[in-house]
């Protein structure tokens, strides 16, 4: 018997406006740079760079597999609208969504339970939400993407048991990478929710019926655990693994 296929659809205007994308890089290294100077640490500066050039190589590989259609990007000043080459988007796509994220989370999953620290963590989601609130929402779909084929599942598989032997391999650092990885949890989650209810995001789930797949209406659980494990493994757990790789 066919089982269900599980589908994350974005919707929207994605990796269109370079500003945001500079804008995100620029506060990444800033954070980079306080943990330098705070704690005498590279850490931020190792994990930014390294999930910056794996993203920007899994960004090109889901541009050239029609997985994930990303429009061309511009910068804007001075009410002028510059396009910029397509391998620079890509370049920006993969600081962001790699190294940025990455480094807020490492970062603030090191101050977790700092009340300054914390005011600035959330601020900067505050930000993050008004910022998506005032994006327009259209039907265009602009990546659809199956979660629950067997070489994405086996993959998550891997990465999730690689993570669980490094930190057992290295019990010193594992309060440090679950920080991280609470961080990526609560930021993510926050994001997941404003992106749904905004309609840039969104699942569907087809079914099989007499050798053919039919789209299925879909419920909250279905949503929930879709996303859920988006949130949990594709986010969570991978970007653990850049801890992992880059500061353990």
């Amino acid at each position: 018997m066919e089982s269900n296929k599980y589908f994350i659809i974005r919707t929207g205007d994605f990796a269109t406006n370079g500003n945001k994308k500079i804008l995100y890089s620029i506060f990444a290294l800033l954070l980079c740079i306080d943990d330098y100077y705070t704690r005498h640490s590279l850490d931020c500066f190792y994990i930014m760079i390294g999930s910056s050039f794996v993203w920007t190589i899994v960004e090109l590989l889901l541009h050239l597999t029609n997985t994930r259609n990303i429009k061309q990007m511009y910068i804007s000043f001075s009410n002028k609208h510059i396009e910029i080459p397509k391998s620079m988007g890509l370049c920006l796509q993969g600081i962001q969504e790699g190294g940025a994220v990455s480094t807020f989370g490492l970062y603030f999953g090191d101050r977790f339970f700092s009340y300054n620290y914390n005011l600035l963590y959330h601020a900067f989601l505050m930000y993050m939400v008004i910022n998506m609130s005032y994006k327009q929402t259209n039907d265009k779909i602009l990546s659809k993407r199956q979660i629950n084929t067997k070489s994405s599942l086996a993959l998550m598989s891997g990465i999730t048991v690689y993570n669980g032997i490094s930190m057992y391999n290295y019990p010193q650092h594992m309060f440090r990478g679950l920080m991280m990885c609470a961080s990526m949890f609560y930021m993510s989650t926050i994001w997941t929710i404003v992106s749904y209810y905004k309609g840039f995001r969104n699942i569907e789930v087809t079914e099989c019926k007499n050798a053919q797949y039919i789209v299925k209406p879909h419920n909250y659980m279905d949503v929930i655990c879709i996303l859920g494990y988006d949130i949990v493994f594709e986010v969570c757990i991978a970007y653990v693994t850049f801890f992992n790789w880059f500061v353990v």
